[in-house]
């Protein structure tokens, strides 16, 4: 084994701890830019850019992926709920097992996890990988303080990957490889092998061949699909239903321009030179409300009958996609079809499926644990037997009057309740009897029957057992 630097026990020789702090020069000046293919997109130009992404070429797929976040808010939302649902929750780190040394490795591991500036939006990037497949973020690794850390984790966009080799139909078509500017070919001299570099230009350069390059990237992948990444994007589904959505909603607009019926020109066929002029002052109407037009002219609006409430055929289409939004991202169609005051309707309309909740979560701590826990205990502390864990936390709430109630009867039935038992389910504390102000309230019949707090007055119980008087105030 090469020599390891700083008698820091691991896996990597001096060059390989250098290169592990080095960054790679991901950014590139076309990265702000867009060829927005959203726009004046078609049935036909649309499935031409599906077919582009089969074949691994996924970076209009992506600028398509972005602008369709970007320009529906219903989309925007159901992707933001989804997130939401797993970033708002707790990661904690879980040792491998309960020996001092693991518990030591997990103690430090959580340190430098949650000492990351916004790590909470670091988890939200990485659950990016929800809605398009996979999601790419580099680590900034340092060394301070006699070890390996990473300062700080940032968001790549996806469009700067492809999937597989372009000269070569029987590459790996899942294999992740990243684009290279032509104009910064120079900066990557060193990181990846003159091989990759010779055909980078057309192919990219792996992210998956090199173990050191490989651990300066938290790589996740969430499949909707089996089969191929560039295919298994939640987005592709309803990049058809987005397309329906403009189409209708261009319509509805053209509908409500000429909702009062059409706009008929009477010119003077003895001054055909008035004609030009007409039409200019009937389009003029479309938008203004207002024109010129001579004392010889005649406009007249013929109102179409029923054409009033046909504007129904738009908003049902509308309606449609959206719950087919809904359905497919949360689960429901509760976040369209929420009717305020309906029992329960608008508590649905927040909620994700909790199947979809623990998949997203289990992809985000599967990408946490392997990409960034692993390679700073193997830095840090050598191979080791087993490695801390990223754990999020999706219990979900408890119903307490329900669960009450079911502990109640189980108790009118003669089966015995622990107080361990009570306070880590309903997450009350015990009194502490070392505490004289640590009472134990004792409820008053009255209390007891009408399901209300005992009103001032009541006796209590110190911890110590002794009888106290609760004074009011």
């Amino acid at each position: 084994m090469a020599k390891i630097v700083d008698n820091i026990k691991g896996i990597f020789s001096k060059k390989d701890k250098q290169q592990l702090t080095e960054t790679i020069p991901v950014v590139s000046i076309n990265d702000r830019f867009s060829s927005y293919p959203g726009q004046g997109l078609t049935p036909y130009r649309l499935a031409s850019l599906l077919k582009e992404a089969d074949t691994g070429d996924v970076y209009r797929q992506m600028e398509l992926f972005s602008e369709m976040l970007e320009k529906d808010a219903k989309l925007l939302s159901v992707f933001q709920a989804r997130q939401l649902a797993v970033t708002r929750r707790n990661q904690n780190v879980v040792p491998f097992s309960t020996k001092p040394k693991d518990l030591k490795i997990a103690e430090d591991v959580e340190i430098a996890f949650k000492g990351l500036r916004h790590w909470k939006h670091i988890i939200g990037n990485i659950a990016d990988c929800v809605p398009k497949a996979f999601s790419v973020n580099q680590i900034h690794w340092v060394y301070k303080d006699n070890k390996y850390t990473f300062d700080d984790i940032t968001f790549v966009d996806q469009k700067k990957f492809r999937f597989g080799k372009v000269t070569d139909l029987y590459s790996d078509p899942n294999e992740l490889r990243m684009r290279i500017d032509p104009n910064r070919i120079e900066f990557y001299r060193g990181i990846f092998s003159d091989e990759e570099l010779q055909g980078s230009l057309i192919n990219g350069v792996s992210l998956e061949n090199d173990p050191i390059v490989r651990q300066r990237f938290i790589i996740a992948r969430s499949h909707a699909m089996s089969g191929l990444t560039s295919r298994s994007a939640l987005m592709r589904p309803l990049t058809y239903l987005y397309l329906f959505k403009n189409y209708d909603i261009k319509w509805w607009l053209k509908f409500a321009e000429v909702l009062l019926g059409y706009r008929i020109g009477k010119y003077d066929t003895s001054q055909p030179e008035e004609k030009d002029l007409l039409i200019k002052a009937i389009s003029g109407l479309a938008e203004d409300s207002a024109a010129v037009i001579s004392k010889d002219s005649i406009i007249e609006f013929v109102e179409m009958a029923g054409k009033a409430t046909s504007h129904k055929v738009y908003s049902d289409l509308q309606k449609w996609v959206d719950d087919s939004y809904g359905q497919l991202v949360l689960g429901h169609t509760g976040s369209s079809q929420a009717t305020p005051g309906k029992l329960g309707g608008e508590d649905m309309a927040k909620e994700v499926k909790q199947e979809f909740v623990e998949s997203g979560a289990e992809t985000v701590d599967e990408a946490i644990s392997n990409d960034l826990f692993k390679p700073y205990v193997i830095a840090n502390y050598g191979p080791q037997e087993g490695y801390p864990y990223c754990q999020t936390d999706i219990s979900q709430a408890l119903d307490m009057e329900k669960e009450t109630k079911i502990d109640l009867n189980l108790q009118s039935m003669g089966f015995k309740l622990t107080t361990r038992y009570v306070k880590e389910k309903y997450g009350r504390p015990l009194p502490n009897p070392d505490d004289p102000e640590d009472t134990v309230l004792i409820p008053s019949q009255k209390s007891v029957n009408n399901n209300f707090p005992p009103a001032g007055g009541d006796q209590t119980v110190a911890a110590d057992g002794k009888k106290k008087l609760l004074n009011s105030r």
